[in-house]
């Protein structure tokens, strides 16, 4: 490929994978196995079985460039071939910030902006429309100087279309002003004389795929949509491409128990944590008879097929803010007492351990380890990365129960997060001080995936973090007076607090 390819290049690329793949080269099937987010937590023999298509070669092109989808990559190319300037980082702000007066300025100073309004700069490859369109008077500024109102979001999992996920006031006024309605929108509005209409002219809207890959039944909030499309053949147990993520599981990621039962009651399976969640312990004994492996089951973890990893992380680690969850540990999360001790009654002896770990019940934790000496040492990484899931939440008597417990302290994840890492992300001074309190060798040198010591990790999530209770001048102080290294290019933070503690640390090193 050239130096600076154009998208002609990648196109060809894309072309050429699929080809070479088709003929069954190793070197394509690996390179799909590696990358397509459909295939890559499978085996190779799955991967070189799929039905490969040129839109997923483009994706794994697009991987290959350390971009998402084909939609950012393309733009990547655009943006190579034409400048926009600093007027175009502006541009996206207003967009955010909904300032329809002061981005009406711009694209009127800068024409050559119009150029771009409907790439996909914005998450999940949305164009400034989606992103502005529960504000009209943003909308109207972007329609007047040139957005196209059918344009859809470029996303690798399925476009967006405008009127998915828009409140029921905004699709109105969208729809007035040109807007195409989806079957995705309709179920979610609940239009069904939109949905009878469409579905005479084209019987495929039922299962047919929207943003992220759902179908019209992961929007359907109502039993009488449901009903219509169940009736039509709608899967029930269709997962999204982005999350894995079935119409019930969906529902409880967006906190619509409601919803959830209905899908329920009309034959949706309910998994151990979908149970947890709406707790109904007749359906958490259904669901462990059908699955008794799922009293060890991990949310976004190979093992439970039900919850299982995907590219954007199953709907359940939105649903409970973290990856990793056991049945045990929802069952906290929710306040479900009595399904807690019913999966405790079947746990065998390690899972109980985490459980007590959990709930941080040390003297029921201590008499297991008693009972079972060398029970923690035996764990596997999965099972002692539970210590990075209470570091990353804040549960800083969990933590204090593993870390006399002797868990692995510098056990990482897939990130190369350490429990550290992990509580300085948020903030999380007690947790940091119990960690350090607890470790003759912290890993304060060590890096994460990002290229991040922990304080550096700290310093990044004091902008980025969305957690509310983290005390991160205190939690810097902590990992400066450990011996994290400090250095004067992080300065000014923008903290009074912090910069003086950098400030003396570097002064002390001087």
């Amino acid at each position: 490929m050239p130096e600076s390819p154009t998208i002609a290049d990648y196109r060809r690329a894309a072309e050429e994978l699929l080809q070479e793949f088709s003929r069954g080269h190793n070197a394509a099937v690996d390179r799909v196995h590696q990358h397509l987010p459909q295939v890559k937590y499978g085996a190779r023999e799955e991967a070189a079985a799929f039905p490969l298509t040129l839109s997923e070669a483009r994706t794994v092109i697009a991987r290959e460039q350390g971009r998402p989808g084909w939609g950012e990559l393309r733009l990547r190319a655009k943006l190579n071939e034409l400048q926009f300037g600093k007027e175009l980082e502006q541009f996206k702000q207003l967009v955010y910030a909904q300032d329809a007066e002061k981005l009406d300025e711009l694209l009127t100073a800068h024409p050559k902006l119009r150029d771009t309004l409907d790439d996909p700069h914005f998450w999940f490859g949305s164009t400034a429309l989606i992103i502005a369109k529960e504000h009209v008077d943003v909308v109207d500024v972007l329609l007047k100087h040139g957005a196209d109102i059918k344009a859809k979001s470029q996303w690798w999992a399925g476009d967006f279309h405008l009127l998915e996920g828009t409140s029921a006031q905004a699709a109105q006024q969208l729809i007035e002003r040109g807007a195409e309605i989806t079957a995705q929108a309709a179920a979610e509005q609940g239009w069904l004389d939109w949905l009878n209409a469409a579905y005479e002219r084209d019987r495929t809207i039922i299962n047919q795929r929207g943003g992220d890959g759902k179908t019209p039944l992961h929007y359907a909030r109502s039993p009488e949509v449901m009903d219509w499309l169940l009736e039509r053949g709608a899967d029930l147990e269709a997962r999204d491409h982005d999350h894995a993520s079935t119409p019930l599981q969906w529902m409880l990621g967006e906190k619509n128990l409601d919803a959830a039962r209905e899908l329920a009651r009309r034959g949706a399976q309910v998994d151990v944590f979908a149970a947890v969640i709406l707790g109904e312990l007749d359906l958490l004994v259904s669901a462990l008879q059908a699955h008794p492996g799922a009293i060890r089951a991990r949310v976004n973890q190979v093992g439970y097929d039900l919850a299982p990893p995907a590219d954007g992380s199953h709907q359940y680690v939105y649903t409970f803010n973290a990856a990793g969850l056991s049945p045990h540990q929802a069952a906290l999360e929710y306040g479900r007492d009595d399904i807690f001790a019913f999966l405790l009654a079947q746990s065998p002896p390690d899972v109980k351990l985490l459980a007590h770990c959990a709930s941080a019940d040390a003297d029921a934790a201590e008499r297991i380890v008693a009972e079972h000496p060398n029970i923690v040492a035996q764990m596997k990484d999965g099972d002692l990365r539970q210590l990075i899931h209470a570091a990353w939440t804040n549960k800083v008597d969990s933590v204090s129960v593993m870390a006399a417990l002797d868990f692995d302290l510098h056990i990482s994840d897939d990130d190369k997060m350490t429990p550290l890492h992990a509580a300085a992300f948020h903030g999380f001074a007690n947790v940091i001080r119990v960690l350090l309190d607890a470790d003759d060798e912290p890993p304060l040198t060590w890096l994460n995936g990002y290229g991040g010591t922990p304080l550096s990790t700290c310093l990044y999530g004091r902008q980025h973090s969305w957690r509310d209770e983290g005390d991160f001048s205190a939690s810097v102080k902590l990992l400066v007076e450990a011996g994290s290294e400090a250095r004067a290019e992080w300065l000014p933070t923008g903290d009074d607090a912090i910069d003086e503690t950098l400030k003396r640390a570097l002064a002390a090193d001087a």
